[in-house]
C-alpha cells in the first residue's frame, strides 16, 4: 500500500512542479491511505485554488492502479484524496458527452444544479453557446426569491427559459402576478412546480386567464389560492376556449356557480379533459342518478376524469373480494363518490381494520364509504381504540348502538363529548388513547371483535 502511495505521490509532485504538502499536511500524506477514513480529506485541507490539483492527483492515482494491472475498483479502498475518481458513474456519463455538448452539460451541472445524468438529457434539448444569457436568467430568478432546488426544477422541465430575456419576458409576468396579490415566494413555489407558466404570453394567455378565473372566483384572493394550491396549469390553457363551453353546458344542467369554483380550485382535470371524454362522463354521472346541483356530482365527475378504466376495475375487484355486492358498490358511490380515489392499499387497510379488528360487517361499511377518505392512523384507529376500551370495561353494553358514521364522520368535539369526556372518570387514559399517546395494549384489555358486531351498525 505504502509503495503504491509513495509512487503516486512522487510522480505527481514532479508533474505539478514539485508541489509538496508540508507542515500540518505532512502527517496526512505520510499515513497509509487505508487508515485515512474518518480524517480530513485532501480536498478539505487544500484551499479552493488547489482542489483541481487534488482531482488530478486522484486521476493519476487511478491510472497508476490500472497500469500495474490491478483492479481499478479496489482503488476506492485506498483513495487518499477524498475526491471523486474518474471511474464513477458521473464521469462515465461525462466521457460519453459529445464535445459540442460539453459546455452545456457543464453549465447545467455547475450553475443550474442538475445531476450529470439529467444534465446530459437536458443538453439534448438545448445547446448553450455561452454563459452570458443564462447567467442573467439565473441571477434574475435568484433575485426574485427562487432557491437552488426551484431553479433546478425549472431548468430540468423547461430549459428554454435560459434563453429568455429577464427584463422583457420574465419581469412583466412576475410583476403582473405580484399585482394581483401573489408574493415572490408563492410564485417561486408555483412556477417551479409547473414551469410552463413562465413560458406563456402575458397578453394572450396570462391576463385573459386571470380575467376568466376572476369571473368564476369573484376576487383576486381566490384566484391566488389557485396558485397556492399549485393549480397553475389553469394558467397554461386557453380557458375561454377550453373551459368556458363546458361550464356553459353544466350551467344549462342547473349546476350552481359555487360548484364551478369547486371544480376549478380542487378538480381542474374535470374541465381540462378532452371534450368528448367530458361529454361521456357527464352522461355517465347523470345516468347514475347524480344531481348536477349537488357537490356529489362534481366528485363523481372527478373520479371518472382522473381514474382510468383499468384502475377502476382493479379497485372494484378489491371491494368484491371483501364481500361487497354490486349494490354495495353503487350505494357507496352514490353516498361518497370520492372514496374511489383511495388507493387499493388504503381500501384493503381500512377493510382489514374495521372488519377483522373491530368486527364490522363489510356491508355496513358500504353505508359509510367516507371511512376510506380519512386517515386510518390519525383518525380511525384512535377513535376505534376508544370504543374498544369502553366495550372492554363494560361502559358500553348491548343497549348502546355504536354507529360507524358517529365514529368516523363526527367532529373531534362531538366525538370527545360523546365517547371520551363523559367516561374519563372511569378511564382516565381515554384522552391519551384518543390522541394516540397511548395504545390499548398498555391497558392489558381483552377484546372480542364479534362482540362489536352485535352493537355496531352504519
Amino acid at each position: 500500500d505504502c509503495l503504491l502511495w509513495n509512487t503516486a505521490r512522487s510522480q505527481n509532485c514532479r508533474r505539478f512542479g514539485g508541489l509538496k504538502c508540508e507542515d500540518k499536511h505532512d502527517d496526512l500524506f505520510r499515513e497509509s491511505p487505508r487508515h485515512h477514513n474518518g480524517r480530513l480529506s485532501l480536498a478539505q485541507v487544500l484551499s479552493n485554488s488547489n482542489r483541481s490539483i487534488a482531482q488530478d492527483l486522484a486521476t493519476s492515482y487511478l491510472d497508476l492502479f490500472s497500469g500495474l494491472g490491478l483492479n481499478v475498483q479496489n482503488a476506492r479502498l485506498f483513495n487518499p484524496f477524498g475526491v471523486k475518481l474518474f471511474s464513477t458513474e458521473d464521469e462515465q456519463i461525462k466521457r460519453k458527452v459529445p464535445k459540442e455538448c460539453s459546455f452545456t452539460v457543464s453549465y447545467l451541472i455547475n450553475s443550474c444544479g442538475l445531476s450529470p445524468k439529467i444534465a446530459k438529457s437536458v443538453a439534448e434539448r438545448v445547446k448553450l453557446q455561452s454563459s452570458k444569457q443564462p447567467d442573467s436568467v439565473l441571477q434574475f430568478l435568484k433575485n426574485r426569491g427562487f432557491n437552488g432546488s426551484q431553479i433546478a426544477k425549472l431548468v430540468r422541465v423547461r430549459p428554454q427559459l435560459l434563453f429568455a430575456h429577464p427584463e422583457r419576458s420574465l419581469l412583466p409576468k412576475i410583476e403582473f402576478l405580484n399585482s394581483i396579490g401573489a408574493t415572490d415566494a408563492e410564485l417561486a413555489d408555483a412556477c417551479s412546480s409547473i414551469p410552463a407558466i413562465l413560458g406563456q404570453s402575458l397578453e394572450n394567455v396570462l391576463i385573459p386567464n386571470y380575467k376568466f378565473l376572476k369571473s368564476v372566483f369573484f376576487s383576486d384572493e381566490n384566484v391566488i389560492k389557485v396558485l397556492r394550491k399549485k393549480r397553475t396549469r389553469l394558467f397554461c390553457f386557453d380557458l375561454q376556449k377550453t373551459v368556458s363551453p363546458k361550464l356553459a353546458f353544466l350551467r344549462d344542467l342547473g349546476m350552481p356557480e359555487a360548484n364551478f369554483a369547486l371544480m376549478l380550485s380542487c378538480y381542474p382535470p374535470i374541465v381540462l379533459q378532452r371534450q368528448d371524454k367530458f361529454d361521456g362522463n357527464v352522461k355517465k354521472v347523470i345516468k347514475m342518478g347524480f344531481n348536477p346541483q349537488k357537490c356529489e356530482f362534481v366528485h363523481a365527475m372527478q373520479v371518472f376524469s382522473s381514474i382510468g378504466q383499468s384502475t377502476l376495475e382493479c379497485k372494484l375487484d378489491v371491494l368484491r373480494r371483501w364481500g361487497w355486492s354490486d349494490e354495495d358498490v353503487r350505494l357507496a358511490f352514490r353516498k361518497c363518490p370520492i372514496y374511489m380515489s383511495a388507493s387499493k392499499t388504503k381500501l384493503v387497510s381500512v377493510f382489514n381494520f374495521l372488519v377483522n379488528k373491530m368486527g364490522w360487517h363489510p356491508s355496513a361499511i358500504a353505508h359509510v364509504p367516507s371511512a376510506f377518505t380519512y386517515s386510518l392512523e390519525r383518525r380511525i384507529i384512535p377513535r376505534c381504540s376508544v370504543i374498544r376500551v369502553l366495550l372492554s370495561k363494560g361502559l358500553i353494553n348491548e343497549e348502546n348502538k355504536i354507529y360507524l358514521s358517529s365514529l368516523v364522520v363526527n367532529s373531534n368535539k362531538r366525538f370527545l363529548d360523546t365517547f371520551v369526556t363523559k367516561y374519563q372518570d372511569h378511564v382516565p387514559q381515554l384522552l391519551n388513547i384518543f390522541h394516540g399517546k397511548m395504545t390499548i395494549g398498555e391497558l392489558d384489555l381483552e377484546f372480542e371483535p364479534k362482540f362489536v358486531m352485535k352493537n355496531c351498525s352504519a
